[in-house]
């Protein structure tokens, strides 16, 4: 595949928020645009309420419409990018009150699920754990952003599943696009990706203890911590 320049040394944006970095087309452009804008959105260069220009993008980038159409769509569907009819694409806003909601759901929702999953807790549930952190170290140390991601919710979600309660797996689902969109902020507040990986381990080990109430610390400290680096970085 062919990368595309880094944003963060190579992308920059007049006053109007113009992109002026060509990309090069290949088989998986779409792919490509998308991780791209990613990378701008949860890098802080996509500003919270920018829009996003379709065209401009498919001018100043030499590329079609077409693989910009889909990476905004796609990236609509992951909550980051919001449409607005006669109006535009514009980078979804978050309040420090939608923050709050956000973070103090997710403190109840996989407290409660730890507490219905333990009657259940096998080895084979805790390594399947590990086996997602591994699986998020590795696409750490290759940059691969939104798959670091992917999985950092996929460990979230597997937790509540391991409650094998349709309610608080359904409960997930339903905040799903903010949970990625918090996780993802989430990821850039660390001094790497490998850093951000890592910092689930303690959740792991915390499970092979046994012990339900050391596994509930430890997942409080871990999103209290994600929480409060949030808050730092957006001066919430």
């Amino acid at each position: 595949m062919i990368q595309f320049p880094s944003p963060v040394s190579s992308m920059s944006t007049s006053e109007s928020g113009s992109f002026t970095t060509p990309l090069v087309d290949s088989k998986s452009l779409s792919e490509q645009v998308t991780e791209y804008l990613y990378k701008l959105l949860v890098s802080g260069q996509l500003k919270a309420g920018q829009r996003v220009n379709e065209a401009e993008l498919s001018r100043t980038l030499k590329i079609s419409r077409n693989p910009i159409r889909e990476a905004i769509r796609k990236l609509e569907e992951r909550g980051l990018l919001i449409s607005s009819p006669r109006r535009g694409t514009f980078v979804r806003t978050f309040s420090e009150s939608d923050i709050q909601d956000i973070f103090s759901f997710r403190l109840a929702l996989e407290e409660f699920a730890v507490r219905q999953a333990f009657p259940y807790l096998t080895d084979e549930d805790i390594e399947g754990l590990a086996a997602i952190v591994d699986q998020m170290e590795a696409a750490a140390k290759t940059g691969r952003e939104m798959e670091l991601v992917e999985r950092d919710i996929a460990f979230h979600q597997r937790i509540c599943e391991l409650s094998r309660n349709t309610q608080t797996i359904r409960a997930f689902s339903n905040i799903y696009a903010e949970i990625q969109i918090s996780i993802s902020l989430v990821e850039h507040r660390f001094a790497s990706l490998e850093d951000a990986a890592v910092d689930h381990w303690p959740i792991v080990e915390a499970f092979r203890t046994k012990d339900e109430q050391k596994v509930i610390e430890a997942l409080k400290f871990h999103i209290g911590d994600s929480w409060k680096r949030i808050k730092e970085a957006y001066n919430y």
